[in-house]
């Protein structure tokens, strides 16, 4: 299987899942046992994007192919992945504001091989994270929206200003409103950032229920953790919900379907407080 193949049976059945029995060469499938070699394949991945974006040449296009051959090497290293759309997200067919939960490094890898199946596709991170090695040329190169996360206010109104300029330009939005990567999901931690940026654009909110702690934490560098091989990969695309008035109705529509999706894969869900408005999140 390949990208197209894989986009396609996405927009066509509305679902993708791990194919059954042996897929890469045998040789793969045993360095697949050793995390090692899935972490020095990601560098690899990253390094020719890098190359390709110093040179002018990274777009949508290899930003996808990128982000799938990401969510190949989870699966050759004993990943199982199931993702899944609304039917009536097929339909929707316009741009969107998608909220996630934050679980791990791996979903800001393997999304964009999936969203970016329904159209074109920015990001609201850390700008910090433009100035990384290696993927800060990439992340340059995607245009993404930059905020802080230091100066809520201020991170409010670029996210206000360059959210509907890109929405309006056929272009989807999307946020972590999470502060940091959890297993555990509160509800709290979950801001109204992103509904109050699809009121402000006058599109949809999509909520995506993720579940990639495949990838774990890591103790002493977050984005490099063990590999748990035991926990399958998942995605869930929720359906487009239009928001109305202040948007509360669709930000806890949103938060219904994330945490219904997540207690049914197991993961633990904590008691809801008042959600609060702080700067969003991508890694």
């Amino acid at each position: 299987m390949n990208l197209a193949v894989f986009q396609q049976t996405l927009r066509e059945k509305a679902l993708y899942e791990t194919p059954e029995g042996p897929q890469p060469p045998a040789a793969f499938r045993w360095l697949g046992r050793w995390d090692w070699w899935y972490y020095l394949t990601l560098l690899r991945i990253v390094c020719a994007g890098a190359r390709l974006a110093r040179q002018g040449r990274f777009d949508n296009q290899v930003w996808a192919e990128c982000s799938w051959r990401t969510l190949r090497i989870a699966e050759w290293c004993g990943a199982r992945a199931r993702i899944e759309a609304h039917p009536d997200f097929l339909v929707h067919r316009r741009p969107v504001v998608y909220v996630a939960n934050h679980m791990s490094m791996l979903e800001t890898f393997v999304l964009p091989s999936v969203l970016l199946t329904f159209g074109p596709l920015t990001v609201v991170l850390k700008q910090s994270l433009t100035r990384y090695p290696l993927f800060g040329v990439i992340l340059r190169a995607l245009e993404p929206i930059g905020v802080s996360r230091r100066q809520a206010r201020e991170d409010f109104r670029t996210v206000m200003q360059r959210g509907p300029a890109a929405l309006s330009r056929g272009v989807s939005v999307l946020l972590f409103p999470q502060a940091t990567r959890s297993v555990a999901f509160n509800p709290a931690d979950f801001n109204s950032l992103g509904v109050k940026l699809a009121a402000r654009a006058g599109v949809a909110l999509v909520p995506l229920a993720l579940k990639t702690d495949f990838q774990g934490i890591g103790r002493l560098v977050r984005d490099i953790g063990r590999l748990d091989r035991r926990q399958p990969v998942r995605i869930a695309i929720g359906p487009p919900l239009p928001v109305s008035g202040s948007g509360r109705a669709q930000h806890e529509a949103a938060l219904r379907f994330i945490t219904a999706r997540l207690r049914g894969w197991g993961v633990p869900v904590l008691e809801a407080s008042k959600p609060s408005l702080s700067a969003p999140d991508v890694l």
